[in-house]
């Protein structure tokens, strides 16, 4: 039994039942947010979140920042805290436990929290990248995900100078790509029709990059339901884990044998 409300069990998809015991008793008790143990994460401390996300904004922020006082790393909160309660509600939502408005205030919630989290979680940013650039792009004609806001994040922590232009279609990409330089890009699959489009799109992009050498990894919510649907896409690296994908394409870009746009000089280029 998990501390507080009616246990669900995190690691599993639970039954509806279940689900829905939990949901109709959160709704009239207050969060139940265990103690932190040696900064480590456990199921209460998700469900605790989970519930707080159905509640309000305040309370949203108020279990993170208790887990954090605690001697939990900001990393932790990121990757073991807001990433895994996302994916449950995205479950349940998916399974028709939760309605698209009660989904949707939820993530809300949870989005909003990782832009207050943003400066505490950028104050400790390194140079590991060296001011390596990178261009992130999502699903055409729709808002950033939850997702690639949290990989951008990690990866400006690191160092790399990051660009998400919101893309209206593969052409507004091409013509990005083509018109800057970048080191990497990063695509977040989030539905199956991305897949055919950047299927097509990927060895244009390759073709028409100033960057001979141009990395491209992917990674997004598609993946955890279809992971094999990404086979043949002509990428460098496949991830599901922001911290890995950020130290996965360093070692990428870094062993490139070719000159940076921004280490050309007038003795090198002549």
């Amino acid at each position: 039994m998990l501390y507080g409300n009616p246990a669900i069990n995190l690691e599993r998809t639970s039954s509806a039942h279940d689900v829905g015991r939990f949901l109709v008793k959160s709704m009239y008790s207050s969060v139940k947010n265990p103690v932190v143990h040696a900064g480590k994460l456990q199921p209460g401390h998700l469900q605790a979140l989970v519930h707080a996300s159905m509640l309000g904004q305040s309370q949203t922020s108020l279990v993170v920042h208790q887990w954090m006082a605690s001697g939990v790393d900001i990393e932790d909160v990121y990757l073991e805290g807001i990433t895994p309660v996302a994916r449950l509600l995205g479950q349940w939502w998916c399974d028709d436990v939760i309605d698209f408005a009660t989904a949707t205030l939820a993530f809300t919630r949870l989005r909003q929290l990782l832009f207050e989290l943003s400066p505490l979680f950028l104050m400790d940013a390194c140079d590991h990248a060296r001011g390596l650039t990178c261009f992130m792009v999502g699903e055409f004609q729709a808002q950033h995900t939850m997702g690639m806001f949290m990989l951008s994040e990690f990866f400006r922590r690191n160092g790399w100078q990051v660009r998400a232009d919101e893309c209206e279609t593969g052409d507004d990409l091409l013509r990005t790509m083509s018109s800057d330089w970048f080191d990497l890009m990063a695509i977040s699959l989030s539905c199956e029709r991305q897949v055919a489009t950047m299927r097509r799109l990927i060895p244009l992009i390759r073709k028409a990059s100033p960057n001979p050498q141009l990395k491209i990894i992917a990674g997004g919510a598609l993946l955890d339901v279809c992971p094999e649907i990404v086979t043949g896409l002509g990428v460098e690296l496949i991830t599901q884990d922001a911290r890995a994908a950020q130290k996965s394409a360093l070692e990428l870009v870094s062993t490139r044998p070719y000159i940076r746009k921004s280490d050309l000089t007038l003795s090198n280029v002549n």
